[in-house]
């Protein structure tokens, strides 16, 4: 059996955070996506194969894959899609490289819990995976009869859906599935849709379904999906994992992992689940609420409050910040005073622009996006559901109601 993990999307609903990084390799719990989706199915299956499908920062992510997978047993391979032309023409790419056999393919921007995995890795062909969604009108609907798939829908129109059923990124076929991927046309939207040939597949042979929970599977295709994602990867957090130095004032509660080299210093305070990379600093007099994930070398320093946010790697929150509910981006550095609101008013749900479109994210608190190596001035505040492109600045004492674009020199 070959493995075939999709990696060639640019993410461009997922900017800032892919404008530095392809969103593959997005960081969980300091773990890049990829390498998640490697080692976890090394727990289950021995392919005789792996062949991960590039094209956006390709080499980026066979140098990533390189370092996280030296221990695993597998033969990994890396194919250049070229142009993006969709998942069909991506899976038809990956099959024409990898030749006769069985194929398990998988989407590598997804986030599954432990147990899809355990789903996933029994599947044979063909078997597709499904999964119910809070909004199903963004996926794939799917449709069953008698225990067997009968077709799917591909994003329809939110009036028209009638079941939260979706299919979510896995599925399991034999080498001539090829043959109906050759022969798809391009969608509407200018993409060739692997769901189509699943229809005409479904239509000629029986296609199973197995199903997971919706807590189960997260597409990571939107910026607050990415912090959600690691949200659910910290339930997977057990006890206290220390391995740096903690002072002996500091309060540390509930799930807690604190990487080699990091420090927490005096009266400081974290609340668990929390997880801490390498090489962190945390303190004085910080506050570290739940949820919150500090990645390799970043320091979250005097008087800080972080509370469901993830600072990515080397992001400084240094004096007299609060970031609520934000992802603040590689490099990062927050001017003091400078604070997130993540609170409508009117108590709301926040909404976010993601490719010039306004989208209700369905999330009531919800803090700002800051792209990697961007920077604010001090007593700056960012509103609920802003974006800051990555390398920004954004001038002392500004009041940001607005998404700031890549590079732009902002000045109120």
């Amino acid at each position: 059996m070959k493995l075939v993990i999709l990696a060639a999307g640019k993410g461009t609903r997922l900017q800032p955070l892919t404008e530095t990084r392809p969103k593959p390799l997005l960081p969980i719990l300091g773990e890049p996506l990829l390498c998640r989706h490697l080692r976890l199915f090394a727990n289950h299956i021995s392919p005789d194969e792996v062949i991960i499908v590039t094209s956006y920062m390709k080499d980026v992510i066979s140098n990533a894959i390189t370092k996280c997978a030296g221990n695993l047993n597998f033969k990994i391979s890396f194919v250049d899609q070229g142009e993006e032309r969709g998942t069909g023409d991506a899976i038809r790419v990956a099959m024409e490289f990898g030749g006769p056999g069985k194929y398990l393919i998988v989407y590598g921007d997804l986030f599954l819990s432990e147990r899809a995995y355990d789903v996933i890795s029994s599947m044979r062909p063909y078997t597709v995976l499904t999964a119910k969604a809070k909004e199903p009108w963004n996926y794939g609907v799917v449709k069953i009869s008698e225990g067997k798939l009968t077709g799917v829908v591909e994003k329809p129109p939110k009036e028209e859906v009638k079941s939260d059923l979706v299919y979510s990124g896995a599925l399991s076929v034999d080498y001539d599935f090829i043959e109906y991927l050759r022969r798809i046309r391009p969608s509407p939207r200018g993409e060739f849709e692997v769901t189509d040939a699943i229809n005409v597949l479904a239509s000629k042979n029986d296609v199973n379904t197995v199903s997971i929970d919706v807590d189960d599977w997260l597409d990571v295709g939107r910026p607050w999906d990415y912090l959600l994602a690691n949200r659910r990867a910290l339930r997977e957090l057990k006890g206290q994992i220390v391995k740096g130095e903690i002072h002996s004032t500091a309060v540390i509660e509930g799930p807690v992992y604190i990487g080699e080299g990091s420090e927490v210093a005096p009266y400081t305070v974290i609340e668990g689940p929390v997880y801490i990379g390498n090489n962190v600093k945390v303190g004085p007099s910080t506050h570290i609420r739940p949820e919150t994930v500090l990645l390799d070398g970043s320091k979250a320093g005097y008087a800080v409050e972080l509370k469901g946010s993830v600072l990515m790697e080397y992001a400084r929150a240094p004096h007299f910040n609060y970031v609520g509910d934000s992802v603040i981006g590689e490099d990062v550095n927050l001017g003091a005073g400078t604070i997130t609101a993540n609170l409508r008013f009117d108590h709301n749900s926040i909404k976010m622009s993601v490719k010039d479109q306004l989208v209700d994210t369905g999330l009531q608190k919800l803090g700002a996006i800051m792209g990697g190596h961007s920077q604010t001035g001090i007593n700056v505040s960012l509103m609920p559901g802003v974006k800051v492109g990555s390398y920004a600045i954004i001038y002392p004492g500004c009041v940001v109601r607005r998404d700031v674009k890549s590079r732009e020199v902002f000045r109120c």
